[in-house]
């Protein structure tokens, strides 16, 4: 019998200096029978990013399939329920005790949170045919409170460890007020308290196993999301109401036609974009009237119009309202957004990104736990800073390590040596184009401590901890 584990690292988090905590699995070691471990990497980020919610980790149901080493034929497949699941919605969760066990070699795949599917659905099932046995829920469309639909697959070998990584197969949109220095805005009166927005040309759907080149579904109309989203910085924004999530569609389709491929840089009246509405108020505030924003899906500077792609967080930032919006839906809509400035930050592979609309710290932190021995370096990654064309670097940039923990044992005194940053030196981080990998120092088995990045007014956390064996 064996058990498998997921390890949902952290997804997103949506305020520019949240930290990111990831849990170690807190599950008793099983040396007879292995574990699968389903491992949730950051998101690729698009503009600001962090920490999964509770919600983004959640699964409702779970869906093991185990395929033949050499001709990938099914052996078998089985279904577990959230309600089985320890720890369900945390960065790390353990399944059940699985009913048969893999054979050294096999391809398992693990796939949550997609439309209902019975046993006799998966007869016939092959890895080829996955997408069209499992469906995304909800016609592809998910609200910030949905169970978010994860695929991910590994070869089975008990003897190396099982970690299945995870991915989520939507994009996360969100939208955000510049908050730096304020947002010019020529009309007086354009807040995160009175615009709320709503997504157009929304695919009908996605598939829960990515396609390359990525693909989706049409609509076939020009649909949109009829719920009203809120700007992070209002008042009362919750998760349900800042969060959305579209599936994948490439940028050389229209979403409500479906094609035929249009130039990457042309805008077309029926891509996918996102329309925000501003409610003009009197003395007494009565909304007088409303106005009208379009912003696409599109890249300045690189003038192009960007994909939606799985695990992705694209946060748009507004900079600058020009003039006032149009006065209708249906003018908007079929007008670039020349009258609003924003961006939109593409990653470029890196795991993390912390902005605050003007400069950005950009991570790739592959290990959190290191350790085989003492007194060894051990890179944990690398990181760089961002920043846009006109803006000057920010006089504090630093690196900092802080041990929290030197041993298991509570009431032992604190080592301020048992983690230590051995690299770079000095402990800071260069400019957009140099990458410096970060390297620490083992000193005391079962150490922990926060790796700190500060840029200006923005940090970025990350904690490290030190394991005999890892």
């Amino acid at each position: 019998m064996k058990r498998i584990a997921f390890f949902l690292a952290s997804l997103y988090c949506f305020a520019a200096c949240n930290n990111e905590i990831i849990d170690d699995p807190a599950f008793p070691a099983d040396e007879k029978n292995p574990q699968i471990e389903l491992f949730f990497p950051d998101a690729e980020q698009v503009n600001v990013y962090s920490t999964a919610t509770y919600n983004e980790n959640l699964i409702d149901t779970v869906w093991v399939l185990v395929f033949a080493e050499n001709t990938l034929n099914k052996k078998w497949v089985e279904k577990i329920e959230g309600s089985q699941i320890v720890r369900n919605g945390f960065a790390t969760q353990l399944l059940p005790q699985l009913k048969n066990k893999p054979a050294s070699g096999d391809t398992i795949i693990c796939i949550a949170n997609v439309d209902p599917v019975l046993m006799a659905d998966t007869i016939g099932l092959t890895v080829a045919n996955i997408n069209d046995r499992f469906r995304l829920l909800n016609n592809g469309f998910y609200s910030g409170t949905s169970r978010l639909p994860m695929s991910g697959g590994f070869r089975w070998s008990p003897s190396s460890g099982c970690i299945c990584e995870m991915t989520r197969a939507v994009a996360k949109i969100q939208i955000q007020m510049g908050t730096t220095t304020g947002v010019s805005d020529a009309t007086g009166n354009f807040t995160a308290d009175n615009v709320f927005y709503q997504i157009y040309h929304i695919p009908q759907a996605g598939y829960i196993i990515p396609t390359t080149p990525i693909s989706g579904i049409p609509a076939l109309s020009r649909d949109f999301i009829r719920e009203e989203y809120l700007l992070l910085q209002n008042k009362n924004v919750t998760e349900a109401k800042s969060n959305a999530y579209l599936p994948e569609y490439p940028f050389s389709k229209t979403t409500c036609t479906g094609g035929p491929d249009i130039n990457k840089s042309i805008f077309h009246v029926d891509r996918q974009f996102i329309l925000l509405c501003k409610e003009n108020r009197d003395e007494f505030d009565y909304i007088i009237d409303t106005t009208y924003y379009r912003m696409d899906f599109y890249d300045a500077k690189i003038d192009t119009f960007i994909d939606t792609k799985r695990n992705h967080h694209y946060l748009f930032t507004i900079n600058r309202i020009r003039s006032e919006g149009y006065k209708t839906r249906t003018e908007a809509m079929q007008n670039p957004g020349s009258n609003i400035e924003y961006t939109v930050f593409i990653n470029d592979d890196a795991k993390d990104i912390i902005s605050n609309g003007q400069y950005a710290i950009v991570a790739t932190l592959d290990r959190t736990t290191i350790g085989a021995q003492d007194g060894v370096d051990y890179p944990v990654g690398s990181v760089r800073y961002y920043l846009p064309a006109g803006v000057s670097a920010p006089a504090t940039n630093e690196i900092k390590l802080v041990v929290t923990s030197s041993t298991s044992n509570p009431s032992a005194p604190l080592d301020p040596t048992a983690l230590t940053l051995s690299s770079p030196s000095p402990a800071e981080m260069t400019s957009s184009n140099q990458t410096v990998s970060i390297f620490v120092k083992s000193g005391i088995v079962g150490a922990e401590g926060v790796l700190t990045f500060r840029l200006g007014n923005i940090t970025y956390q990350k904690n490290i901890s030190f394991r005999s064996g890892s």
